[in-house]
């Protein structure tokens, strides 16, 4: 009789879950997954008879699921509570700190992208080529990573693309990070990405193998928000944590103005604080990333810079300003423009990649939009 009764109470439950998911008001978009949600499938004969209106409508109610935030936080609280490290390939590291699963080298992978820089470098011979690999989390803070977690040997990592590289200058960033005296401090505990005073000792040596007169600039660090939850605390439904973000400016009369190229914006700050109010506040280095944006500034500089990068130089950037004319940032993530024309038009004497070790051997963006 008991079961009977349990039996029945759970049907009621479920049912009464399933009428208020179909009933309630559909959200566009998930706050704490980051991510736009499944939407209500229109339904056609075409697609009932393929299969695809069921797969779209288990999809659209799997992510309007009535109370889902609240189901999904309980769900990952359970996995932890029952001794789990890892949800959505995130790890649960020690002292709130969640780390990204580090990414595997793919020699044929890599070696397509290294041989689109080779060439670009060398068709702009004439300019300064530098190359910038930043580590991550993993490898700086792998006391912190759960124990038994696959890891990967990001120095040796670093190493082969440095080695494949052609005429350019490569940046020991690798070294100066092990060296930090608070390496806790180097990353966001809820995000992937480094933390400002990461992206300030990364930039004191790519100052250095540029030959950039930093003495003559004084930078000063701002607290801009003490409540960021970023990427995988979304990917991993865990919100325990808050982080801080700081930006870095330089202390100059430089004066300087933004234009994000296929917008036909322009702004006159690399830094938008209105994304502190959304749920990515990293966002508020350049508003996000752009395929191509170009600051123009007043710096006493006959210096141009190509700027070839990924999310973690949205921090590191702003501090370059005093020290060119112009500065030509591309993401080759989203770029669909003409290289060859840019690179001809803009003539530059320096150019940078900064990435970092886990989107660089991952990513195929540089052969696909720039090769």
């Amino acid at each position: 009789m008991y079961t009977r009764r349990a039996g029945i109470l759970v049907a009621a439950l479920l049912f009464a879950v399933s009428i208020l998911s179909m009933f309630g008001r559909d959200k566009l978009y998930s706050e704490n997954e980051n991510r736009y949600l499944e939407a209500q499938p229109k339904l056609s004969a075409a697609a009932v008879f393929d299969g695809k209106y069921m797969e779209n409508t288990e999809a659209y109610l799997s992510d309007h699921f009535f109370a889902r935030d609240a189901m999904v936080n309980i769900r990952t609280q359970l996995d932890i509570f029952f001794g789990k490290k890892e949800v959505n390939n995130i790890y649960i590291g020690k002292n709130h700190f969640l780390f990204e699963k580090p990414s595997e080298y793919s020699a044929d992978k890599v070696g397509k992208t290294l041989d689109t820089i080779n060439k670009i470098t060398k068709s702009q011979s004439a300019a300064s080529s530098y190359f910038a690999l930043a580590p991550n989390a993993c490898e700086i803070l792998s006391d912190l990573m759960p124990s038994n977690a696959p890891t990967q040997n990001q120095p040796e990592q670093i190493k082969k693309v440095y080695g494949k590289l052609g005429n350019m200058k490569c940046v020991d960033i690798l070294s100066a990070l092990q060296k930090a005296e608070n390496k806790e401090r180097l990353y966001y505990r809820t995000d992937h990405h480094w933390t400002y005073e990461a992206a300030n000792i990364a930039f004191k040596q790519i100052a250095a193998q540029m030959n950039l007169n930093t003495k003559s600039v004084e930078y000063k660090s701002y607290c801009v928000t003490n409540s960021f939850k970023g990427t995988l605390a979304s990917s991993a439904s865990l919100f325990s944590a808050e982080d801080s973000i700081y930006i870095t400016v330089p202390k100059t009369d430089v004066k300087y103005v933004v234009t994000y190229v296929d917008e036909n914006k322009k702004t006159a700050s690399v830094f938008d604080s209105s994304n502190l109010k959304k749920k990515d506040k990293y966002e508020v280095f350049f508003g996000g990333n752009f395929s191509q944006i170009e600051i123009e500034t007043s710096a006493k500089s006959d210096k141009t810079l190509l700027l070839f990068k990924d999310s973690y130089a949205n921090c590191l950037a702003p501090m370059l300003i005093p020290y060119f004319k112009k500065i030509i940032i591309i993401d080759p993530r989203y770029y669909t423009g003409n290289l060859t024309q840019t690179i001809q038009k803009e003539n530059p004497t320096d150019m940078l990649w900064l990435y970092n070790v886990n989107t660089f051997l991952n990513d195929t963006s540089i052969v696909n939009s720039l090769g």
